[in-house]
This record gives C-alpha cells, sequence and structure tokens, in this order.
C-alpha cells in the first residue's frame, strides 16, 4: 500500500480486519496535493525500497520485521476500541 502518513494507520487497522496485520505500507508525509512534480519524484523514490521489499520479500520476513510496529499501530497501548488483534 502506498498512504501518506495521515492515512497509514488507517490502511493498517483496515487491513488487519481483512486478515493482513503486516501489509508492507510506504508512507510519504501528508499533505502532497500541492506539490510540483519534482517534490513528487523525490517522495516516490523516497519510498522505492520499501515498495520493493513487499513485492519481493516473502511474507514470513515481512512478518517477522513489522510484527511489534503493526501491533503498537493496529492496538496501541491504552487505547480501547473493536479491532482485530495482532
Amino acid at each position: 500500500m502506498i498512504a501518506t502518513d495521515t492515512f497509514a494507520r488507517f490502511g493498517r487497522r483496515m487491513a488487519a480486519t481483512q486478515g493482513c496485520p503486516y501489509l508492507v505500507i510506504a508512507e510519504t508525509p501528508n499533505p502532497i496535493r500541492q506539490l510540483d512534480a519534482d517534490a513528487l519524484r523525490v517522495r516516490a523514490e523516497a519510498m522505492l525500497p520499501t515498495v520493493v521489499d513487499g513485492l519481493t520479500l516473502p511474507p514470513d520476513e515481512i512478518e517477522r520485521r513489522m510484527q511489534d510496529f503493526a501491533r503498537g499501530q493496529i492496538r496501541p497501548e491504552g487505547v480501547v476500541r473493536s479491532s482485530t488483534a495482532v
């Protein structure tokens, strides 16, 4: 998934409800709407390593790398809400 930082946590929570809590998300700072083509290119190039990892790493390696991070985003400590556990 590619998302701005504003929407990445929401995307991860939604992915978790569909059984994909370890989805690889390439993030870029929000907003991007006013950026010109050159600035967008810089942002896209910065996300390329994450995109390549998401497309090429074995699922168990992605899970190993993302496990603690994803858990913190989906079910932050001290926050009570309905979501799928990691």
